[in-house]
């Protein structure tokens, strides 16, 4: 299946990047943030809203390791880690990000557009192993907006639901940049996507960072990660902020 790509880079805040719902623009260290007002609740708004960043430590670590080359950071959501992120790449160095739901995707994009970031590119799109559509849940049974907990489901559910293009992050990434870091917040469709990056894990063995919301020991990821990139060697190194760290500890 042929997806269009549909990707927005920003060089300067412009009226086109406007977020046009009702909104705040909060500000932190890093720098400005489109808060939706149908978001307002939602826990990394309120971080936003504060004047705080949002897993400031994992945003460290992403920063420390990223060296010289891109990152690829996703879903997106409002942006809330775009700037810091961005603001620690080398020169020439790129982040890739994604957000498949729509009003999300919008907040996200102005987000960079308010902080003028010229090595972004956002993609509107969700990542999985191969190209499709697929239903991505955006709100709940009452209606009210999931937010950043939007995710992939199996079948359609009338008024909860939006069809979205799904795309490997080997197709959203050119082969010849170089990944330093990969990191992915996706509501338990890190896997999928993990499969849709095997160029780009194999090539660069990045530093791998997964949203860990469930139980699920850290070895037991590990050894999924393990079976499906043998040679890599990679190991979990620690987990904070509800995230896990994975590196390619292979010689």
């Amino acid at each position: 299946m042929r997806i269009e790509l549909k990707e927005h880079w920003t060089t300067k805040a412009a009226p086109s990047d406007a977020f046009d719902a009702a909104h705040t623009v909060a500000v932190n260290a890093f720098g400005f943030y489109c808060v939706p007002e149908i978001y307002k609740t939602r826990e990394v708004c309120r971080i936003l809203t504060a004047g705080d960043a949002n897993e400031p430590r994992t945003v460290s670590i992403i920063r420390r390791f990223c060296g010289t080359g891109d990152v690829v950071s996703g879903g997106a959501f409002v942006g809330d880690l775009l700037p810091a992120i961005a603001d620690g790449l080398a020169d020439g160095a790129r982040l890739h990000s994604f957000e498949p739901n729509p009003v999300s995707f919008a907040a996200a994009r102005y987000t960079l557009a308010l902080n003028a970031l010229q090595n972004v590119a956002l993609h509107n799109v969700a990542v999985g192993k191969e190209s499709a559509v697929f239903p991505l849940q955006i709100n709940h049974s009452n209606g009210s907006a999931l937010g950043g907990m939007s995710k992939i489901v199996p079948t359609r559910l009338k008024g909860r639901t939006t069809d979205v293009p799904v795309m490997p992050l080997d197709d959203l990434v050119d082969p010849s940049r170089m990944v330093s870091v990969l990191q992915l917040d996706v509501e338990g469709f890190e896997w999928p996507a993990l499969l849709g990056a095997r160029r780009i894990i194999e090539q660069n063995r990045p530093t791998i960072i997964v949203e860990a919301l469930d139980e699920t020991p850290n070895a037991v990821t590990e050894a999924v990660l393990s079976q499906a990139f043998p040679d890599l060697g990679y190991r979990c190194v620690g987990q904070m902020e509800r995230n896990r760290f994975f590196r390619s500890l292979a010689p």
